[in-house]
């Protein structure tokens, strides 16, 4: 999208570009060192918060760890311009279904490469097409098991195809959001659809832009980069292809008609069909032109306004899926979700100890900056040897160093702020954790994750975790079901029977705010709330940039209707101490 931003890109959408530059370069079968230094390079940026726009005017991108001339130049040109030719030269060379290949688990650019240099697979029909003929089997490096998995992943290929994880949703959203703002004659936009109730997965990018001249400003949208496609769409509205497969659709209204458009594009079709449905109870009309009184079209000033004329509370944009809001609006019920600003620390944060890029040290300034009262240091236990997993030896060495920490801070003048000792300790195959009973015991928490046999069948899978659940020393289950969002299914789980299990343990289940996970699922937050359950919103941060996760860990606690209560990292300092220190007596 050769969108020029009002604003430069974002650290992470820079760090995405290299990333897709380098899988583009080996797509296309080039130099391998070169495909390894931008995915080097791009690896680098996530763990940074460097003012790329600055260094860039600068000349010093190269002073970046990672960064050399050719990829400073990529850089350059990207946030100066909002486009970079590299990636378009790359991009126009490569056909558009190797991007669905690469959705397949363990389908990598290099073997996509070879199936479409060897054989000219350059789609999922195609791939399909030289599987069942024994092509695919025949290549050098694929073999049967390697074809029976690939055979497999192509069903979960075909169901994320067009989809995008919210913070690319975002930034794209937003930066359209910037350009339609800067158009003449438009007099407000915003964002709607799944990206504005904050989905996980958005199938699409939506606007409302509010214009006397609608129809300048939809031939002004479609003139973007990307194609129209053939289908429907209404005289008010203009749907683009973007370069990335992602849809994006503006609607663009009169100033009078923009509230009531934003709240028809935002919900669910559920929740619309709710409001639809208490307007004709009043013999009202409410469809996508507005809300219609006795034959005279309401003006609305506001959003709420609507609501209130319905009989409602406003309904946060993030319920708004029709399951159930409008029915607990009319009794009043809306809770007062948790904002980001309620969060007072939170756990499950990596550091260099094992495969984290920033040192204890940095990690707490970090919270410190970032006004909060504690932050949990949970690194890898010893089972996890693959990302430096702390040996007894080194839990010391640690715990001597959060001591010295926390004491310096104690002797300094700033407001209270402490280092929490945590571990996330691996679940064994058998449901045991990682460590001895007895060092277990001397963390202050303990997540409890799995990170290995994903492919137990659901009973055995189900029995490990709530094994794990009933162990004293457990206080958080990490990422329960291990999904990795438009990458890999969790692992078979019976999600309601491991919440009973951690209900009446009365352990904490995490959100995990890593945005490729977001798990638990928000609509199984519901259900954990529903059993009484506290949820604790964790970064799963390897850096410093990645602390700041926990907002999409925030969006996901307001979808399942979370009060800040019910999050226990908005408690203050002093209650959680009390809190962890009881539960460690049970121990």
């Amino acid at each position: 999208m050769s969108v020029t931003p009002a604003v430069a890109p974002s650290v992470g959408q820079v760090a995405r570009l290299l990333a897709e530059i380098g899988t583009l370069i080996e797509l296309n079968g080039r130099d391998s060192f070169r495909a390894r230094a931008f995915a080097n390079a791009a690896r680098a940026l996530e763990g940074t918060d460097a003012d790329l726009l600055s260094l860039a005017r600068e000349g010093r991108l190269t002073t970046l760890r990672g960064v050399g001339p050719a990829i400073a130049a990529v850089i350059t040109d990207y946030v100066l311009t909002g486009r970079s030719e590299a990636y378009d030269e790359l991009r126009a060379a490569t056909p558009l279904g190797l991007y669905d290949l690469l959705r397949i688990p363990g389908l990598g650019p290099k073997r996509i490469f070879t199936l479409y240099s060897e054989l000219g697979i350059d789609g999922l029909d195609p791939l399909e097409t030289g599987i069942a003929e024994g092509a695919v089997e025949s290549l050098p490096g694929f073999g049967a098991r390697t074809t029976a998995r690939i055979v497999e992943g192509i069903a979960f290929a075909r169901s994320s195809r067009q989809l995008c994880r919210y913070p690319e949703a975002l930034e794209i959203a937003a930066r359209l959001h910037d350009w339609l703002s800067e158009l003449e004659g438009v007099t407000g936009v915003e964002i709607v659809g799944a990206v504005r109730r904050r989905m996980e997965v958005v199938d699409r990018i939506e606007l409302v832009a509010a214009a006397r001249e609608p129809e300048h400003v939809l031939a002004a949208f479609r003139d973007l980069d990307g194609e129209s496609p053939s289908g429907d769409a209404a005289d008010d509205e203009a749907i683009l292809a973007l370069n990335d497969g992602t849809f994006a659709k503006l609607r663009c209204v009169a100033p009078q008609d923009f509230v009531a458009a934003t709240i028809w594009e935002t919900g669910s079709s559920a929740h619309v069909e709710a409001l639809t449905a208490r307007a004709t109870e009043r013999s009202w009309e409410f469809d996508r032109t507005g809300l219609t009184i006795d034959g005279e079209r309401l003006r609305l000033a506001r959003e709420s306004e609507l609501y209130e004329r319905l009989g409602l509370a406003w309904v946060p944009p993030e319920l708004r899926e029709g399951l159930g809001e409008v029915d607990r609006a009319a009794e009043g019920g809306v809770p007062r979700l948790v904002e980001l600003s309620d969060l007072r620390g939170t756990f499950h944060c990596h550091t260099t100890a094992s495969d984290g890029k920033a040192t204890l040290a940095e990690m707490a300034e970090a919270a410190r900056g970032r006004g909060w009262s504690y932050l949990g240091i949970a690194d890898h236990s010893r089972s996890a040897a693959y990302a430096g997993g702390l040996s007894i030896e080194e839990i010391r060495e640690q715990h001597a160093a959060i001591d010295t920490l926390n004491d310096n801070v104690a002797r300094g003048h700033g407001p209270p702020f402490r280092i929490l000792k945590g571990i996330e300790s691996d679940i064994l195959p058998d449901g045991s954790l990682d460590y001895p009973d007895d060092i277990l015991r001397e963390f202050e928490f303990v997540v409890g994750s799995v990170h290995s046999s994903f492919g137990m069948p659901e009973e055995e899978m189900t029995r490990r975790i709530i094994r794990a659940v009933g162990h004293p020393s457990l206080t958080i289950v990490g990422h329960m079901t291990g999904r990795l969002l438009l990458t890999r299914d969790g692992y078979a789980i019976d999600v309601p029977a491991v919440l009973e299990a951690v209900a009446e343990a009365d352990v904490i289940v995490e959100i995990n705010a890593n945005p490729n996970r977001l798990d638990l699922d928000w609509r199984d937050v519901r259900k954990a709330a529903e059993l009484g359950i506290l949820i604790a919103v964790n970064p799963d941060a390897h850096s410093v940039a990645a602390i700041d996760n926990v907002a999409f860990g925030v969006n996901m606690a307001r979808k399942a209707g979370l009060e800040a209560r019910q999050v226990i990292n908005t408690w203050p300092l002093e209650e959680l101490i009390d809190y962890l220190a009881q539960r460690k007596q049970k121990s």
